[in-house]
């Protein structure tokens, strides 16, 4: 059987993509497979760096934010990519996190901020993301991943347009949670220790980072927040904790100066907010409070909330419907409406039921995955337009109908001053006056959280013997009732 000429240029342009892909890493000088040039990659990672900024959000702290970049690039300053546009900052996260983009985009969230305990751990934090960039680690998955795609190969060749910038859009969104080999893990571990030791920090700090991980490892639901742990991406922080420990004989005698900068840092944390922050939503029995949009909403029986920055998301236990509570846009919920039916696929099959104050209607939407069936209301609230919208597969939607109903209907505005006026919990770093336990700490200096989150905020057992002096960590403040975190 003869194979067409057309056939065998495809099958063989794998091979000569990966024979001219090849490219050295940075970091170590091997080769590495990169199908980016350095421009895309920084390309890729300003898009993506606008779409954190506007879905996850930054903590709002100028001095912290600065304090953060200022530290980062002093670090990246000495790694093998100083030119490229590093940026550092501080996502408005309960999660125990960091990530890093391509082209030198890297995020801590305030849920890790709050768990280190000094200068030196939180530049560790910050040098193995670091490392992550200089190895070109996201570039190289994205690479073999490009391999499979041999559509979007071709038109990176065929194409200038495609050529220059690549196919931005469609990979920026899976970014920032690319899981790593873990070659890509241990070598961002040994270039963090690099630029750690480098900067005069003591490498012990990277234990440290390793100790706490271990800890959030084994305490189930600590630092839930809208983002995945870093657990979820960097994994087994055991076993990395006991190979970096055998690396600090390696490193030159001019590194593990004592300087770990934990008076700096707590100075910095002191105040930060602690866990989910309730002016942005909280749950509680059953229902969502919002204190600064001024509206309370009560979840579909049984069903499970969680709170994103730019949407709520319930499902029943089964997971096999969604009410979903949003913004719209404009100020108008008749033409929020229309824009809503006018959809290509969706129809309206009947009126909402009646105590609903919103405009809409039930309807059926035609999708690749087959029909859904569900209800969607627009309404006005102190001037902008929300939209409620529950859905399932028509045969779940009997069951689902009205218990969405009724959680459409519970919308309204909220008037209580103790919800309205409900602050977060914050860190407070108090010092110590004498020598104690850390639980005769929690005695004599109460947190709102159980003791065995004080343990995990300063990264110690309960039992462990404070010194006069020392300052730790404590969480005071939050809504009064409390919320379901």
């Amino acid at each position: 059987m003869r194979i067409p000429r057309a056939a065998v240029a495809g099958l063989a342009l794998p091979a000569l993509l990966l024979a001219a892909a090849c490219s050295s890493n940075p970091a170590t000088g091997k080769k590495q497979l990169n199908l980016y040039s350095e421009q895309q990659e920084v390309a890729m990672g300003r898009q993506y760096n606008q779409q954190i900024e506007q879905q996850i959000g930054l903590y709002a702290d100028p001095e912290l934010q600065r304090y953060v970049d200022r530290l980062g690039k002093s670090l990246a300053a000495r790694s093998e990519r100083p030119n490229l546009p590093w940026t550092f900052a501080v996502v408005d996260d309960a999660s125990i996190n960091a990530f890093a983009l391509p082209g030198g985009f890297i995020y801590v969230t305030r849920g890790l901020m709050s768990h280190v305990s000094s200068e030196a751990e939180l530049a560790g934090v910050l040098g193995h993301e670091i490392g992550h960039v200089t190895g070109r680690h996201q570039v190289n998955q994205l690479s073999k991943q490009q391999l499979t795609q041999l559509g979007l190969t071709l038109g990176m060749i065929l194409s200038p347009e495609a050529r220059q910038y690549g196919d931005i859009a469609n990979l920026a969104g899976g970014l920032m949670f690319l899981k790593f080999g873990r070659d890509d893990e241990r070598q961002a571990d040994d270039l963090g220790l690099r630029y750690l030791s480098s900067t005069g920090y003591p490498p012990q700090a990277m234990s440290e980072v390793f100790g706490l991980l271990s800890r959030v490892s084994a305490a189930e639901g600590e630092g839930q927040g809208r983002l995945p742990s870093w657990l979820a991406t960097h994994p087994n922080p055991e076993e990395r904790q006991a190979r970096m420990e055998t690396h600090y004989a390696s490193l030159p005698d001019s590194a593990g100066s004592p300087e770990w900068r934990r008076e700096a840092y707590l100075a910095q944390m002191d105040g930060v907010v602690y866990g989910p922050d309730p002016r942005q939503g909280f749950f509680r029995s059953g229902v969502f409070y919002h204190p600064e949009l001024r509206f309370r909403i009560e979840a579909p029986r049984g069903w499970k909330g969680i709170n994103q920055r730019q949407a709520v998301v319930w499902q029943p236990p089964q997971k096999d419907a969604l009410f979903v509570l949003t913004l719209a846009q404009g100020n108008d919920p008749r033409r929020a409406a229309q824009q809503f039916f006018n959809q290509q696929g969706v129809a309206a099959v009947g009126d909402l039921p009646r105590g609903i104050g919103a405009t809409g209607a039930e309807f059926q939407a035609q999708t690749q995955q087959g029909v859904l069936q569900g209800a969607v209301g627009f309404l006005e609230h102190r001037g902008q337009v929300y939209q409620l919208l529950g859905f399932s597969q028509p045969n779940d939607w009997r069951q689902y109908g009205n218990d969405v109903a009724r959680a459409m209907a519970s919308f309204e505005r909220e008037t209580d001053r103790e919800i309205l006026e409900a602050q977060p919990m914050r860190v407070d770093v108090v010092t110590l006056d004498r020598a104690m336990s850390l639980a005769e700490f929690d005695r004599r200096h109460p947190s709102t959280v159980p003791l065995q989150k004080v343990a995990l905020l300063n990264n110690l057992e309960p039992s462990t013997q404070l010194r006069a002096g020392d300052e730790v960590k404590r969480v005071v403040g939050g809504p009064r009732g409390g919320m379901e975190l």
